[in-house]
Order: structure tokens, then C-alpha cells, then sequence
């Protein structure tokens, strides 16, 4: 690619170059409405290609600085937003480890009544045998 572009400005250069070898003749400039000069119409067209590229230049690095500022904002809007994600990410993860400790101690406290439960069953199963065993000699008597 840049030696495409090389052959393009020579191919141009050498253009110029050679009409402004077979127009040799001085061209007036007017610059304002009172200021003319005389110049040879080389140096006007040098002159004129100078400003052209500088203008040229200048357009393209104030492009590029505008290109530039939007890139980085949107380089920084990515980033805020993956440090959002990061931190619902973070959230998330702390709020699953929160609900799986709470069915872990609903879990534990379900098997706590249910042993409860149980135990009191055995314990209700257990007293009335105890207590018929002793109504029984009382009724005997």
C-alpha cells in the first residue's frame, strides 16, 4: 500500500513538474483587490499544491482526532459496562450463595421437626404403653 502511494504522489510530482517546465511564462496573482503580483506560473503552482496538501493535512488529522475522541469514548462506555457486568455478576453470585444457605437451614430445620416429630411419636407410642403397663396392676387392685 505505500508503494502505491509513493507511485501516486511521484506519478503527480512529475506531472507538475513537467507542465510547469513548458509554461514558463510570469502569471498575475491577484491576492486581494488592490495586491497583485507577478509570478512565474511554477512557483504559483507549487505554491498552490503547498497549501492544497497542508489544507489536505490538516483535514485529515482534525478527522482523525475526531475518530479518535469517539473510539475512546466508546472504549470507556465498555468498560463501565463491563465493570457493571463484573459486579451484577459479583451480586448474583453472593445472592445464590444466600439463597443456597437458606434452603440448606430450611432443610436442616424441615430434618430437625421431622426428628422432632418422630421422637415425639416414639415418645407418645412409648408413654402409653408405660401408662396402660401401670393403670393395669392399679386396675387389679
Amino acid at each position: 500500500m505505500v508503494i502505491f502511494d509513493f507511485l501516486i504522489i511521484f506519478i503527480t510530482c512529475l506531472a507538475i513538474a513537467l507542465f510547469s517546465l513548458e509554461n514558463t511564462q510570469d502569471v498575475a496573482l491577484k491576492i486581494l483587490p488592490q495586491l497583485e503580483i507577478e509570478v512565474h506560473l511554477a512557483v504559483a503552482l507549487v505554491v498552490a499544491m503547498g497549501i492544497g496538501a497542508t489544507l489536505a493535512g490538516l483535514y485529515m488529522l482534525w478527522i482523525k482526532l475526531k475518530n479518535n475522541l469517539a473510539l475512546n469514548r466508546e472504549k470507556r462506555k465498555i468498560q463501565d459496562r463491563e465493570q457493571e457486568i463484573e459486579e451484577l455478576k459479583q451480586d448474583m453470585e453472593s445472592r445464590q450463595a444466600e439463597i443456597e444457605k437458606l434452603r440448606q437451614e430450611k432443610l436442616e430445620s424441615q430434618s430437625i421437626a421431622e426428628k422432632t416429630n418422630s421422637l415425639e411419636e416414639s415418645y407418645e407410642s412409648d408413654g402409653n404403653s408405660i401408662e396402660n403397663s401401670i393403670e393395669t396392676p392399679v386396675e387389679t387392685n
